[in-house]
């Protein structure tokens, strides 16, 4: 079984729900569209692209958007959204678009997903045309990201791997591994902010962490991991807030 096929059935369980979750990461993809040169004409590809939306973001800016995701429950959300976009089911490690396809992929927090990070970056640089650019995303500095409460939380829920999992390269050395020229980097300050504590229980456990939690130790369980997680994120108006920074790194082909 491969990564793809384990992730794509623990994202695609909620999509509805990943999909409020995907609103609030706004402001990181447009730091990485902004970076790249997103525009009219574009011809972008969207690695993971989740439910869609910051595909429609790209969209909307003029580009001509294509994406690819390992579950099919996202998929089929993000055709909601671009009914005229070419929306694959497919693993990000091995693309099914020709050589030199698109000015711009990338690739949100999806590469720290894969199996081989450096193989899925070089599918990246394969389908990007000359000159083209890959912008990829993952989460910052932990001490500054309030989600790793959840994460940690999380974590006693998950079964105990056969085997200690291999290290994975950091994505600058990924990019560079995979024979991309990083041109810059930056960060992006991306707060999630819920309306209420049901509201934030509701959208992380459709993440593939909690899915994965919930197949383990059961649904009460995990719900009760995830609100206790948010309970130091309340504020004075009764919304839950998690301020956390995420950091861009774009290359050139």
């Amino acid at each position: 079984m491969t990564t793809a096929t384990v992730q794509g059935a623990l994202w695609g369980a909620e999509p509805a729900d990943w999909a409020d979750n995907e609103t609030m990461c706004a402001p990181f993809y447009q730091t990485a569209f902004d970076a790249a040169g997103v525009g009219p004409g574009t011809r972008l590809l969207d690695l993971g692209c989740g439910a869609g939306t910051a595909m429609l973001i790209a969209a909307r800016r003029g580009a001509t958007v294509t994406g690819i995701d390992a579950a099919d429950g996202l998929i089929s959300y993000a055709r909601r959204q671009l009914p005229d976009a070419d929306l694959r089911t497919g693993d990000i490690q091995q693309l099914p678009y020709p050589d030199g396809s698109f000015d711009v992929v990338t690739a949100f927090n999806s590469i720290g997903f894969c199996a081989d990070p450096v193989a899925a970056l070089r599918e990246a640089r394969r389908v990007t045309a000359p000159g083209g650019r890959v912008a990829a995303v993952a989460w910052g500095d932990p001490a500054r990201c309030d989600m790793r409460v959840l994460f940690a939380a999380l974590g006693p829920l998950h079964p105990l791997p056969a085997e200690p999992p291999a290290p994975q390269p950091g994505l600058d050395d990924a990019m560079a591994a995979a024979g991309l020229k990083i041109t810059r980097t930056g960060e992006v300050d991306t707060p999630l902010v819920y309306p209420d504590l049901a509201t934030a229980v509701r959208i992380q456990t459709s993440s593939g962490p909690a899915r994965l939690a919930i197949e383990n130790a059961g649904l009460d369980a995990t719900r009760a991991a995830v609100a206790d997680a948010f309970s130091s994120s309340r504020q004075p108006d009764g919304s839950y807030r998690m301020d956390n920074v995420f950091r861009y790194v774009l290359a050139e082909a």
